[in-house]
């Protein structure tokens, strides 16, 4: 009985982990949405209306070649 007792002490340390993780995990989505929306309205400060499309495609684009990368580099690659 008294083999259970580390690996239980393990299994408690590694749902720790796991829980710190995703929370850090879900700080991080919403920092990068609040990123995200705050690069949006300075867009909108700092160019003229009539530009605004152009470079948020230009941003959307920057922001999708980045997550492929991403994907790519630790993902598919694994």
């Amino acid at each position: 009985m008294d083999e259970n007792i580390p690996d239980d002490k393990i299994t408690f340390e590694r749902y720790f982990k796991l829980g710190v993780f995703g929370l850090a995990m879900i700080f991080l989505i919403l920092s990068a949405f609040q990123l995200y929306i705050s690069i949006e309205r300075i867009i909108y400060t700092w160019f003229e209306h009539q530009y605004v499309p152009i470079v948020r495609s230009f941003v959307n684009l920057a922001v999708l070649v980045l997550s492929v990368y991403i994907i790519r580099l630790y993902f598919v690659n694994k």
